[in-house]
């Protein structure tokens, strides 16, 4: 039996099982790449008409899409022509043509996307055939994803082919694939869920859409009046460490700069509601952002608030300075699900004139892992709640057997 698991665990140096292990490992690690491609992509064609480098960058990714899209398509036309020439008629190509293949299985709408990426037209030239079975199949498997994610961030991929002539030999319609893009709102990239029937819906709470902001926000009104300033600004009763960026003790107005945002998505999970699922890898200790939201005096419930305290050490004395309640205005991080065994922590950090609350890798995360996180003993304490992640150490399980949870914090506090 052992040798049996060896023998699938670790299949023999060149053989088929480890040859195709490998192609799908590369192909995931290229639809990695693909979304950050499209990313950059879409970022330069916003600020294109900010400045003239954005600009230039802009005009020369488009020119190296277009000078793809001509060739490949003159290359399918010629082997139409040829095949006319040779047999009196046009029929559809092979499935070894990789133009013919690609186009027929996922469709137009992909092709124009992501022929924008450097790395695709790469692979659509380069790889094996291993290889690009692998990456045709995954690309199926994520084409929702990938047009929402294009679609939020205003990609018009529509003008790559807009001025192919229908009916092409062999290929499905232009005109229909332009015509079925996404009718869905062009807004900010977190305000859309991919669903598990595979559609889109927007993330509310209580009827009010979840909105996302850049910076929490401090309103006297969720204070009682108790404090006329932040309390998170940075101050010598809230930091003694300083600004985590520059180290400057004084006002700096460093930003936290991560594109970790830019990498993951909103999903649906099959007993948990709205996670998030990454689009790239990170390593240990990256920070992928600050934990935003509303700073609030009282703890409103259970289930979404964050204590925000001091980042200073204090042996005694109250080191709370607030909660930070995402509802209904937050940022990506408050979708987070819980783990007992989690990918990312909290961490109290004082970043330009604030104290805050990051969210850290703690390990390697692999790309289009589901990002998890430790709430907390105290929020599995609430009437209802049970943890039910399926690690050996749950604390559900723990509870039920021991008759009691000995990892007890605040709630979810950093």
């Amino acid at each position: 039996m052992q040798s049996q698991n060896t023998r699938v665990l670790f299949p023999p140096i060149g053989s088929e099982a480890a040859l195709m292990g490998t192609a799908e490992y590369c192909a995931r690690q290229i639809l990695s790449s693909i979304y950050y491609d499209l990313s950059t992509n879409c970022h330069f064609q916003r600020n294109a008409n900010a400045d003239a480098h954005s600009n230039q960058v802009h005009n020369n990714l488009v020119a190296a899409t277009v000078e793809f899209m001509d060739l490949e398509f003159r290359n399918y036309m010629v082997c139409v022509e040829a095949f006319k020439r040779q047999h009196g008629e046009y029929q559809a190509l092979t499935p070894d043509n990789r133009f013919f293949s690609f186009v027929s299985q996922v469709g137009w709408q992909m092709l124009a996307i992501c022929a924008h990426t450097e790395v695709f037209r790469r692979a659509f030239r380069e790889a094996d055939h291993r290889l690009w079975g692998c990456l045709l199949r995954r690309i199926q498997e994520n084409s929702l994803s990938i047009m929402s994610y294009v679609h939020s961030r205003g990609m018009n991929w529509t003008k790559l082919i807009c001025n192919v002539q229908d009916p092409l030999p062999g290929l499905p319609s232009v005109r229909a694939a332009i015509e079925s893009r996404l009718n869905w709102k062009v807004d900010h990239p977190h305000h859309t869920v991919i669903t598990r029937d595979n559609g889109l819906k927007e993330p509310f709470y209580n009827g009010h859409l979840q909105e996302h902001i850049d910076q929490s926000i401090y309103d006297p009104k969720n204070f009682n009046h108790r404090h006329q300033y932040d309390p998170t600004a940075k101050s010598f009763h809230t930091s003694q460490h300083g600004c985590y960026l520059c180290g400057n003790n004084s006002s700096c107005g460093c930003v936290l700069q991560s594109r970790a945002g830019d990498m993951v998505e909103l999903t649906e999970y099959e007993g948990k509601g709205t996670g998030i699922r990454t689009l790239a890898a990170f390593d240990r200790g990256d920070i992928l952002d600050v934990f935003v939201g509303e700073l609030t005096h009282n703890l409103q419930d259970h289930v979404y608030p964050l204590t925000q305290s001091v980042d200073r050490q204090t042996p005694c004395g109250n080191n709370i300075l607030c909660y930070i309640a995402p509802h209904r205005y937050g940022n990506w991080t408050r979708f987070i699900n819980h783990s007992c065994q989690p990918s990312t922590q909290f961490v109290v950090r004082t970043i330009g004139d604030r104290v805050v609350t990051t969210v850290e890798a703690m390990r390697r995360i692999s790309a289009f892992e589901e990002l998890t996180i430790d709430y907390g003993g105290d929020y599995w304490t609430c009437p209802g709640k049970s943890c039910s992640c399926g690690h050996w150490n749950c604390r559900s399980k723990t509870k039920q057997t021991e008759g009691k949870d000995n990892k007890t914090q605040a709630t979810r506090k950093a």
